[in-house]
């Protein structure tokens, strides 16, 4: 199975176990504009059930292109039941094919919020959306959690979430982001989880040498929402879903949105 028309995006079943397999008339490759750029998505479900379904969006972490998370999001797609989920992942500006830089706070919010619209256009409502963010993907969802959403987040999982810019800063070394960014990006997960007032699950490795686990604890824990979990295992490293096993890390995830 290929997707992507011009080769740029390929999502096939070949990668996958064959319990996640996708079928091919649910991949939908989208485009949306924030500000002069152009983002690309991904919808994994069936548009005309986004009105109705449980969907999933996935802010990835930091590669080339959303490509990269494709076997994760085959998973979410799967979880419980075969196509049980919608999921919706996209590439920052200048990952992958979507246009321009990411180089601060706005350009991240933007993008964001650039999907939200393309999905409340299609009648998305807070109580069906679990938004998911994989490391980087802590950047733009820590603000979007502290009232930051146009479709308002209740559900919210920080996967290895960087914590803040400086420490971004002290461990730049493990990470391949653009100089520019990590001078011109001003985020503190910290202080926007303290006003994050729904449903958090952290999930995190104690061997983490790019999100330290310190740091990260002393952001995620300053929660004050309505329901707190975390997940702590101490033999897994940023890979997280890859050391720990995806039926571990799928178990906790589908426990805490049936939560």
């Amino acid at each position: 199975m290929l997707y992507g028309g011009d080769g740029d995006y390929i999502f096939t079943n070949a990668d996958l176990d064959p319990e996640y397999h996708v079928d091919e008339d649910k991949l939908h490759l989208f485009t949306v504009p924030s500000d002069d750029d152009t983002i690309y998505g991904l919808y994994i479900g069936d548009f005309s059930q986004i009105e109705s379904d449980t969907i999933i969006v996935y802010l990835h972490g930091n590669a080339p292109s959303m490509d990269g998370f494709w076997p994760t999001v085959a998973v979410m797609a799967n979880l419980g039941n075969r196509h049980r989920y919608g999921v919706v992942m996209y590439d920052y500006r200048g990952f992958g094919k979507s246009t321009g830089k990411s180089i601060n706070e706005e350009t991240m919010a933007a993008d964001y919020d650039a999907v939200m619209l393309w999905l409340q256009d299609r009648g998305m409502e807070p109580d069906r959306m679990i938004v998911f963010a994989n490391s980087l993907g802590s950047l733009p969802a820590g603000p979007a959690a502290a009232g930051g959403s146009r479709i308002p987040i209740e559900k919210l999982v920080l996967e290895v979430p960087q914590s803040s810019a400086n420490v971004i800063m002290q461990n730049s070394t493990g990470l391949s982001l653009p100089s520019s960014m990590i001078t011109e990006y001003n985020f503190d997960i910290g202080s926007n989880m303290e006003d994050y007032t729904q449903q958090l699950l952290w999930m995190h490795g104690a061997l983490d040498d790019v999100a330290p686990l310190e740091t990260a604890m002393g952001a995620v824990q300053r929660h004050n929402g309505s329901y707190y979990r975390e997940e702590v295992y101490q033999d897994a490293g940023h890979g997280l879903r890859w050391d720990i096993g995806t039926v571990e890390w799928s178990r906790v995830l589908h426990e805490f949105i049936l939560h």
